[in-house]
């Protein structure tokens, strides 16, 4: 067991020498006879920080995370994986050792499930009706924890190994409630991401990307293709990066978008083609755009353009995640001409009510005589605004 075990931690970048082969075996063993979710197979864990309830009262298992918070001089430890967090009941012969662990060390604990004790419990609360509160509170030191899912049971801990030991002070704490400089999180992303905002969005999008391809492919008879990154120069749209090659005066190019790939692939029979495709445009002197981007990239032949929305219609309804609130196809339609003349732009933002209103009418013989010459024209209208008060 220990060559798959030792593969395993290289994954999650775990140190194989904190980790006895004894231990590995025994894991394993309890692994494959206590039914572990699948979430948690070819892990050295039975369960996540965050998933254990009422209902595993009485459980032995296996958890890995990070460590979250210390409290008691190294009683009571909180532990932290994606799932969420969990209390740790640490015993007085581990005390010491726990007492002077840095936050953010990565551990493992064996231990069992069992309630807290009466009068002890961090029940559920709705946290975001008082997220200020919380967040100033906290602040000036005043509470220490806001209410935990987990918050009903501990874990009483009778093995725990240290697999990676932190630094003692890190550039900044890894806690939602905590507003750090962007800079500052960018250049240590690592800790950024651990925050569970960031880990819900990356799992959120992992899903709604399988859910498009289960569409396309499964249902639909879609084929993904990759196609290339590096290719020639195509003049027109957006300014494109170049890749330098070894031969002086050859570059390649980064494609605006597979455009001319589908096509081909069209044109060679593949009949339906999609991809999770990655596009660069140079577009640096528009503030609203970024360099690097994904789109659903669609293509398929004989077909018509509402034959391709009502596609696109339904594979949102299909695979938009249902805590974003639910999508309903038709999607509403509005022309063109519809849009520039009431909303002024050809992307107007529905959300707003804003609309233009034609007034030439009225003042065709008040305005200026300056201006009366071009009202008067057929091509040449007054369009005013109508902001409602208070906006």
């Amino acid at each position: 067991m220990a060559a798959p075990l030792a593969k395993v931690l290289r994954c999650f970048s775990l140190p194989m020498t904190s980790v006895s082969c004894r231990t590995n075996a025994i894991l394993v063993s309890y692994l494959q006879n206590s039914g572990a979710r699948l979430i948690s197979n070819f892990a050295q864990r039975s369960h996540l920080c965050g998933e254990l309830r009422a209902s595993h009262v009485g459980q032995d298992v296996w958890l890995c995370g990070w460590l979250q918070h210390r409290r008691m001089g190294g009683a009571f430890l909180v532990l932290r994986d994606w799932k969420g967090t969990v209390q740790l009941n640490i015993p007085l012969c581990k005390m010491s050792e726990c007492k002077s662990l840095p936050l953010e060390t990565v551990i493992r604990v064996k231990g069992r499930v069992s309630f807290r004790p009466e009068g002890q419990e961090n029940k559920v609360i709705d946290v975001f009706t008082i997220t200020h509160i919380v967040i100033a509170l906290r602040s000036l030191k005043l509470v220490e924890h806001v209410a935990m899912d987990t918050g009903e049971i501990e874990v009483l801990v009778d093995n725990l190994t240290v697999l990676n030991k932190c630094v003692p002070i890190l550039p900044f704490e890894v806690q939602n409630f905590h507003k750090v400089n962007e800079a500052l999180r960018i250049k240590h992303r690592y800790l950024e991401l651990r925050l569970p905002q960031l880990q819900k969005v990356l799992r959120l999008r992992s899903k709604f990307v399988l859910a498009v391809r289960n569409f396309l492919s499964e249902d639909h008879g879609f084929v993904e293709v990759e196609t290339p990154t590096l290719f020639r120069r195509t003049p027109g749209g957006a300014r494109e990066f170049i890749v330098p090659t070894h031969i002086p005066g050859r570059f390649y190019s980064l494609p605006q978008s597979p455009q001319q790939f589908k096509q081909l692939l069209m044109a060679g029979g593949l009949d339906r083609y999609f991809q999770i495709a990655k596009c660069y445009r140079d577009e640096s002197t528009k503030p609203d755009r970024q360099p690097e981007f994904t789109q659903i990239d669609i293509e398929l032949s004989f077909t018509t353009q509402e034959s391709v929305m009502s596609l696109v219609e339904a594979m949102l309804e299909r695979a938009w995640p249902e805590q974003c609130g639910r999508v309903q196809a038709p999607f509403p339609k509005i022309s063109y001409q519809e849009a520039m003349t009431v909303y002024g732009t050809d992307k107007p933002d529905l959300r707003i009510g804003w609309k233009l209103s034609d007034i030439t009418a009225a003042l065709a013989h008040r305005c200026p005589p300056l201006l009366q010459r071009y009202v008067l024209t057929s091509d040449c209208t007054v369009q005013c605004l109508k902001i409602p008060h208070g906006h």
